[in-house]
């Protein structure tokens, strides 16, 4: 039952009788309780509805008389439930206790029966708390099942959304607070209420106060259970007929200088992301030079291989059309059917994620392919964590065998290994390992876990001086435009950027901007929606430019590969700033000079309530804009 529909149960009689008893002493209640007075609910009708629940007194003396009982039979009070610690690590919450534990069962029961026959007609007072704290646009655009049913937020949060979790702004965490306070878990109140109207005057936390690397933690579970619960989501494989391959096949073969078979994570044709736009203008130059191409994603995406051993159902597409999904023993079949005699090929790996290695390997041997690509666009080759993060919050180094951090990192603990995984390829063909910087081909190779027949590195974009103009008087005198570029990902910083937003919502001296796709709602930013794509390569560089970005935030919590979003902030004039575990981003501040790292989150807060971060990035003359030549990829290795 919804705690509205409780306090709207307590009945009009038995709050006069209450009073009338003598056992409640108002005045002492709501001085005892200054809650009590911020929730605006008349104090005897709230220690009716709450205050009993909590074990609170109904005046100085020690506890609910036999006459209050008696007086006000509406539900009695749990034994005193001891205050937790509000910023102890998060575990799970306790099971609510069984209706007869530390409770009057005859009470209660009596209680059910006066909450049956009719409701109080006063106005929801649980509702009317709720909605002035509650922000609607935060919970439709984090829960868009939601918004498409049509109901409305903060009911359905009442009702539902802290049942499942569900978080009513980004100032409280649901499962933090059910976490820490088992007291509001026992009483069956809603936590975020219990929060307003209560838990806030007492000292509780709304959210972990050591950020959201807790968060990440509280919610992260073994590696099989992650894999289990994903797969639990999908539907029946979908396996279409072979002919509709073959003839795929027939059609995109035929004439073909070369044959390119390449592997990615996901359909680059219909979704977005940096890699995906790479893959389409890859995609547009094997078709210039007349290569056929034929690519491989699964059909269900998963962030790790699949080492199941189940026959995985890949969808392929043909010169970037949609040919179907096939087995990898099928697609082997049919394209070793329909290859002309003295076609050469090579393969292409911009990702295994969501594949198995095995059927990847007996593939490419069924199709005569001997040697090719693997692109460093991540870490899954070498670590289970494809952005070589210990436990997803921290990066401190690749975690080596018999260290206490790879033995404490949950990745490393899955009954399977990327790395070995990844060797039965390296021993079996000729791959050249292709990195889009140097900055991650340190990492790979201080890891030394594999090797490959060569190493190169293939920027994706190199900037090129386009003109400096000086930085206008104007733009001086306004507010420091800060910005946020990209998808709102918890590796790209989005957090670290978050909180600076919240922190310094009403900071005259800022205004925050967001540039990209995946709006996140409740936040007092700037929203400009930009999607790059093979015709339109530049709009994130033009859309910072246009909109006279000063500085650009990119946190990144993991060794970025390349980052296409900090070449196109550059490019765009604005001034980066990130933290030295970037990558290559990082990198890149230190080859153009366009920005600072600061050593930690501590010294990026600093510098922003200090305000040297904005004489910083204004001490510029002139703000320099770059053209980005765009490499010609994996053509740079095979042509």
């Amino acid at each position: 039952m919804s705690d509205n529909l409780l306090l709207s149960r307590i009945l009009d009689e038995d709050v006069a009788a209450l009073k009338a008893s003598g056992a409640f002493d108002e005045e002492w209640y709501v001085n005892e309780y200054p809650d009590v007075r911020q929730s605006g609910i008349d104090p005897a009708r709230h220690y009716l509805w709450l205050g009993m629940r909590l074990g609170r007194k109904p005046s100085a003396g020690k506890g609910a008389t036999p006459a209050l009982l008696a007086a006000a039979p509406v539900v009695a009070a749990p034994a005193a439930v001891p205050q937790p610690d509000p910023v102890k690590e998060p575990t799970q919450p306790p099971a609510p206790p069984a209706p007869e534990e530390n409770r009057d069962v005859g009470l209660i029961e009596k209680a059910r029966k006066l909450f049956a026959p009719r409701r109080d007609k006063t106005r929801d007072s649980v509702y009317d708390l709720v909605a002035e704290h509650f922000d609607e646009e935060f919970y439709l655009t984090t829960y868009p099942d939601v918004a498409a049913a049509g109901i409305d937020p903060i009911r359905h949060y009442l009702d539902a959304g802290w049942h499942e979790q569900r978080d009513p702004s980004l100032l409280f965490s649901t499962r933090f607070y059910m976490d820490n306070n088992p007291d509001v878990v026992a009483a069956g109140v809603n936590p975020f209420f219990h929060f307003i109207a209560a838990g806030k005057a007492e000292g509780r936390h709304g959210k972990h106060q050591l950020g959201f690397r807790w968060d990440i933690l509280a919610k992260l579970k073994p590696v099989a259970d992650q894999i289990a619960e994903m797969k639990s989501h999908r539907g029946p494989a979908t396996i279409s007929p072979p002919a509709m391959l073959d003839a795929a096949l027939q059609s995109g073969l035929a004439g073909a200088r070369k044959l390119v078979v390449s592997f990615s994570h996901d359909d680059f044709t219909r979704h977005v992301g940096g890699v995906q736009l790479l893959l389409r203008r890859e995609l547009q130059l094997f078709r210039d030079l007349g290569d056929a191409h034929v690519h491989l994603y699964p059909e269900y995406p998963l962030p790790f291989i699949d080492a199941s051993g189940e026959a995985i159902s890949l969808g392929v597409l043909v010169n970037g059309k949609h040919a179907g999904f096939h087995r990898a023993r099928d697609i082997a079949a049919v394209l070793g059917r329909a290859l002309p005699a003295g076609l050469k090929g090579n393969f292409v790996i911009h990702s295994l994620l969501g594949h198995n290695v095995d059927q990847t390997a007996e593939l490419l041997a069924s199709c005569g392919l001997t040697e090719g690509l693997l692109w460093l666009h991540d870490y899954s080759p070498i670590y289970n964590n494809f952005k070589l993060l210990r436990n997803d919050v921290e990066y401190r180094g690749f975690p080596r065998e018999g260290t206490i951090a790879r033995q404490l990192c949950e990745f490393a603990r899955a009954d399977f290994c990327h790395a070995r995984e990844f060797s039965k390829l390296f021993d079996r063909f000729r791959i050249r390992l292709v990195s889009p910087s140097q900055a991650a081909l340190d990492v790979w190779q201080d890891a030394g876990v594999l090797r490959a027949a060569s190493d190169h590195v293939v920027e994706h974009v190199t900037l090129v001086p386009e003109g400096a103009s000086a930085a206008s008087a104007e733009a001086a005198a306004r507010p420091l435009r800060i910005g946020f570029l990209g998808y709102p990902a918890v590796h790209k910083g989005w957090p670290v950027f978050q909180e600076l937003v919240l922190r310094l919502r009403d900071d005259p001296r800022y205004e925050f901007h967001h540039l990209g796709k995946g709006r996140v709602g409740g936040l007092p930013v700037e929203y400009h929606e930009v999607s790059a794509s093979e015709t339109s390569p530049d709009a994130m560089r033009a859309a910072v430019a246009a909109a006279e970005i000063d500085v650009v935030l990119l946190w990144s919590i993991w060794p970025e590969t390349f980052c296409l979003t900090a070449y196109e902030a550059i490019a765009g004039g604005a001034f980066l700033v990130a933290n030295p575990d970037s990558g290559n981003v990082a990198a890149a501040i230190a080859k153009t000079g366009q920005g600072v790292i600061l050593p930690d989150e501590a010294a990026l807060n600093a510098a922003m309530e200090a305000g040297t971060l904005a004489a910083h990035a204004r001490s510029r003359r002139t703000v320099t804009r770059f053209r980005m030549d765009y490499s010609a990829l994996s053509l740079e290795l095979l042509d």
